[in-house]
């Protein structure tokens, strides 16, 4: 691949033929207003499929199309091109429709300025933390990318509604479900002990994104007796890919989900004030048994589970993180600023192994750790306050909206929240970033007024207008 590209006639004419095929897509959107949400679809689909999880799909071409990729040391200047053109080129497609839907992007601003004022201040620290980065170049390129993710994120966020967004994780899911288990057949789908991956290049990442799937489309077959056989099927499937991909916390996690989704239920008759303090007592609950679960229990952790008794070493390894996060504790290193082996010498993770095994770990296996690393406590507290503003307009919203939207900012949140106990993937360009920064900025949206928002814009007749599609 990489020697076709390089070969300038080829290059060329696939240059050439992008550009045409991009007129043309530019041309039937101007013209017609009706493909112009079709197409952003699209691309919004092909771009969590990029993202999916924290590793992304691992077959071609989404490495390439990885906008992680833009921040890494390693980069080819082939790659940086194909990127650039790639996204530039979705940009002008999309352009007709832009023109009318970033319109109101300075009033979602404001609204999540003064909504969730938590999240935009772990923006600013993320924009900011080059400053004292011992590496402020490589931190420089990645909180860019990350930032771009973010508006990404913002803008799917303000534009689509619940049961928009609902149907996007459906079909993004049911992709890479069908893709991965086809995948999964061949050596290249499996890990050295036999562990389905799929495209997700993981057992872990790859059974938490099955995970995903499953519990949306569980909650599809609940609510839409018309597709009800089609969805358990799909939901059966994911079942049996999370077994094969041998992640005891993933099946530990979908009990979890699965009895949060009954549970609010329950929660949707209460006040707001104790409906609050119940789903944050059941997500203190989830976090608790999972960790009894997946760490102390012999016979279910290491026959059950097949998992030993320390997480993989996880808890032979954080205290060393926290001891060298201790050493700046209030802003961290930077983004992308601690996990650099790269560096040698100078890395600052360089002491970081297990020293029974000689495991050195690439990331802290922890979101919330990780986070620490890049922002400091200072960092980790302001998102925490993100995220638990997150819960209570989540949980606003869950009193207002009918099912099964309304509870799906919730059970998105505790997924989010349990994933990240033992993996990472909670701040980057990852697909459950991308998922925390809708959440944040519908659910701002939703409840700024005292009736529920469900009227995302679309284009027609060259205006603006709202309406439920």
């Amino acid at each position: 691949m990489k020697q076709i590209l390089k070969d300038p006639i080829i290059l060329c004419l696939l240059i050439s033929l992008g550009s045409l095929y991009g007129l043309i897509l530019f041309n039937y959107i101007g013209r017609y207003k009706s493909y112009a949400l079709q197409v952003e679809k699209f691309f919004i689909y092909v771009f969590l499929i990029t993202i999916a999880g924290a590793t992304g799909a691992t077959i071609m071409p989404f490495p390439k199309l990885h906008p992680r990729a833009l921040s890494n040391v390693a980069i080819t200047p082939t790659t940086v091109m194909i990127q650039l053109a790639f996204y530039g080129m979705i940009v002008m497609i999309l352009s007709p429709r832009l023109r009318y839907t970033l319109r109101d992007m300075v009033s979602v601003a404001n609204v999540l300025l003064v909504r969730d004022p938590f999240l935009i201040t772990t923006l600013i620290l993320i924009g900011l933390s080059r400053f004292w980065s011992d590496t402020p170049d490589v931190t420089f390129k990645t909180s860019l990318v990350y930032l771009a993710t973010s508006l990404v994120a913002i803008y799917v966020g303000k534009q689509y509604s619940w049961s928009e967004l609902f149907e996007i994780g459906k079909v993004v899911s049911l992709i890479l479900l069908l893709v991965s288990f086809g995948y999964s057949f061949t050596s290249s789908g499996k890990d050295f002990e036999g562990a389905w991956v799929g495209i997700i290049g993981h057992k872990n990442q790859f059974c938490f994104v099955t995970l995903f799937g499953a519990i949306i489309w569980f909650v599809n077959a609940l609510y839409y007796p018309r597709s009800r056989n089609f969805s358990i099927f799909v939901f059966v499937l994911s079942l049996i890919a999370i077994n094969q991909g041998k992640s005891g916390a993933a099946k530990v996690l979908v009990v979890c989900l699965l009895a949060l989704w009954f549970y609010l239920g329950t929660a949707k008759k209460l006040p707001s004030q104790w409906a609050f303090v119940s789903v944050v007592l059941f997500m203190i609950v989830s976090v608790c048994l999972t960790i009894i679960v997946t760490e102390n229990l012999k016979f279910i952790v290491v026959d059950t589970l097949n998992k030993d008794l320390t997480i993989t070493g996880r808890t032979d390894f954080w205290p060393l993180i926290i001891d060298k996060l201790n050493e700046r504790p209030f802003l961290g290193y930077g983004i992308d600023g601690f996990w650099q082996p790269w560096r040698d010498a100078d890395n600052p993770a360089r002491s970081i192994v297990v020293i029974k095994t000689q495991f050195v770990p690439p990331h802290s296996h922890n979101g919330f750790l990780d986070l620490a690393c890049d922002l400091g406590y200072v960092g980790l507290v302001v998102f925490m306050g993100s995220f638990f503003t997150s819960i209570a307009k989540a949980v606003t919203y869950l009193g207002r909206a009918p099912m099964p939207e309304a509870g799906l900012p919730l059970l998105l949140l505790t997924y989010i929240l349990m994933t990240n106990l033992t993996e990472t993937g909670l701040l980057g360009v990852t697909s459950l970033w991308f998922w925390y920064i809708v959440i944040a900025v519908r659910t701002s949206l939703d409840t700024a007024n005292n009736s529920v928002r469900e009227q995302p814009y679309y284009i027609q007749d060259d205006l603006t207008v709202a309406q439920r599609r």
